[in-house]
């Protein structure tokens, strides 16, 4: 291969490996590493590898041949040109490929969250005391600066059993939903009984929630049938549950009866609740916080606040929007196909009690006002990432 030939090629494949590790450099530290698609790293993997198939090939061609001494010296100087040329490729490929192995690794993961969520609340009432030494007014400080870092805002939606009906023109929990957008009453698509509504909600109720442009409705529903195989095939939640969006005007209603629910193992249908709901300040599970913040705060509550960081600085563990999820088991954050972190979007829990020093072990219904228990008093999480919208929203469960 002529020199002009080989100068050619290595130049364009330098010029294209350093402009791939810039944009390395600005995606890992600008981006936070999230802005690459699966597919997108394929294709970049692909020609990095192309490339450095390339250069060896031109390497191994043009190698010192000891018949041809008068051409030595030319060779050598190609051979080494091209070797220096083969770090860029070489160093792209290793930073894409760690970066890919990094992102899309399985999604089982202790993630802190927090640091993908804003400050946007004032300061929470942390301790209040008429005498403080300085020493108190420090630990206070010091306290109430690291819960800030954390601390969202949450909609608990506490359903209440209701005495009457209630309209499906509502927010509520149980009874007959909102059917508009809907050609029949939605049935499990695995052993096709009629679902059991579990809530709907309005946007114009509950603003705050994510709901894609041309919707203002959510609703969810649930696979009554215990013995569904759904049940066992999917880790994710102890019956299946259906999420719809749309777009409903509220003005005359379908009524739909429910079919092919032939089956004597099966969850109760909820019954009709209404929503009382509080917003308040949600604190994140002990795997989100940082290792640094929760040996402070272990350190502090255990020696000043005492039983405060179980009754007021916990996770909310009641259904509820917004907020973080209240884990019962280990933290789990799933990854979008895009590469971020999906957000959580609200939580489904067996225990929405009133009163939660009143325990009734015989009847676990009992729990909630809703009849639901998932699991052994579990909750169902909802994840979303807002980047990719509707079609990202999965779903995982724990109980104890």
């Amino acid at each position: 291969m002529e020199g002009k030939q080989i100068i050619r090629i290595t130049e364009t494949i330098r010029f294209v490996s350093i402009t791939l590790i810039v944009y390395w450099l600005y995606d890992f530290l600008i981006n936070r590493g999230i802005g690459i698609t699966e597919t997108y790293y394929w294709i970049i993997l692909g020609v990095l590898a192309l490339m450095i198939g390339v250069l060896l090939i031109i390497i191994l061609n043009n190698q010192t041949n000891i018949y041809e001494a008068h051409t030595r010296n030319v060779r050598r100087e190609r051979r080494i040109y091209v070797s220096i040329i083969l770090i860029f490729p070489a160093l792209a490929m290793f930073l894409f490929g760690a970066d890919y192995c990094t992102k899309f690794r399985p999604k089982w993961l202790n993630f802190s969250q927090s640091e993908y969520y804003k400050d946007s609340q004032d300061i929470d009432e942390i301790i209040e005391s008429k005498n403080k030494s300085d020493q108190d007014t420090f630990f206070i400080e010091d306290t109430v600066s690291i819960l800030e870092k954390y601390k969202k805002s949450t909609t608990l939606l506490q359903p209440r059993k209701s005495g009457h009906e209630i309209s499906w023109k509502e927010s509520k929990f149980g009874g007959y939903p909102n059917m508009e957008s809907f050609t029949a009453y939605p049935k499990c698509n695995v052993c096709k009984s009629s679902l059991n509504f579990v809530f709907q909600i309005y946007k114009r109720d509950f603003p705050e929630f994510y709901f894609p442009s041309n919707t203002n409705i959510f609703q969810l529903f649930r696979c009554p049938s215990n013995k569904c195989r759904s049940s066992y095939t999917n880790s994710r939640s102890d019956h299946k549950m259906f999420h719809y969006y749309s777009e409903v005007e509220c003005v005359q209603n379908k009524i739909f009866k429910k079919t092919g629910i032939n089956l004597k193992d099966i969850e109760k249908e909820v019954p009709d609740c209404y929503l009382k709901p509080l917003k308040v300040f949600d604190y994140p599970y002990y795997d989100d916080y940082k290792e640094e913040d929760l040996a402070k705060l272990d350190d502090n509550f255990k020696f000043k606040l005492g039983n405060l960081q179980i009754e007021k600085y916990i996770t909310k563990p009641d259904t509820k929007i917004g907020g973080y999820p209240n884990f019962i088991q280990e933290s789990y954050y799933p990854k979008c196909k895009c590469g971020r972190i999906k957000e959580f979007l609200f939580q489904l829990s067996s225990d929405d009690r009133e009163n939660r020093n009143i325990f009734d072990y015989s009847n676990p219904v009992n729990w909630s006002d809703h009849g639901i228990m998932i699991g052994d008093g579990g909750n169902i999480y909802y994840y979303i990432c807002t980047n990719c919208g509707e079609k990202s929203i999965e779903s995982y469960w724990d109980c104890s």
